[in-house]
């Protein structure tokens, strides 16, 4: 058996999280692709869960608002069309929070995807044609996702 895949994710408020989700479920069903949580990944793979959620329990998450810079796309399955997110302090400190305990590196560049599923360049750009986002979102919970299944099966573990 494989060892566990976690990830760290911040979570939009309840607010944000509905508004979101309505969007992933909608470009889910049109593209035939997997839906999940909406979120943005601050530090994936981690394999020490104890000293993760030992992080997260030394502090107490301030809500805190993210600024959207634009929509983007890549041929990068987890970035296939995302919402670039403005680095500010709140995200480049939760980051390294959870950096500093890893022996992994990870490549942080703030966003939170859309849609995950193989689609040419046009497609992508047809969805960023037609999407009229927020620019602000409010974030407010930090949760560790298991990750090492596909998509469908992943699951919140704290």
């Amino acid at each position: 058996m494989t060892q566990p895949k976690y990830s760290i994710w911040l979570m939009p408020s309840k607010t944000d999280l509905a508004y979101l989700s309505t969007i992933i479920q909608s470009l889910g069903r049109k593209y035939d692709a997997p839906t999940f949580e909406p979120h943005c990944t601050l530090f994936s793979p981690i394999s020490d869960l104890k000293s993760s959620i030992k992080v997260i329990e030394t502090f107490g998450l301030q809500p805190f608002q993210v600024k959207s810079v634009c929509l983007n796309h890549s041929d990068v399955m987890w970035r296939t069309v995302f919402i670039e997110l403005e680095m500010n302090d709140e995200l480049e400190w939760l980051n390294q929070k959870f950096s500093d305990i890893s022996v992994m590196d990870y490549e942080f560049k703030p966003h939170i995807s859309l849609i995950y599923q193989s689609i040419s360049s046009k497609k992508r750009q047809v969805i960023i044609d037609n999407l009229d986002l927020k620019k602000y979102y409010k974030m407010d919970g930090i949760a560790i996702m298991d990750t090492s299944q596909s998509i469908e099966e992943w699951k919140k573990v704290y």
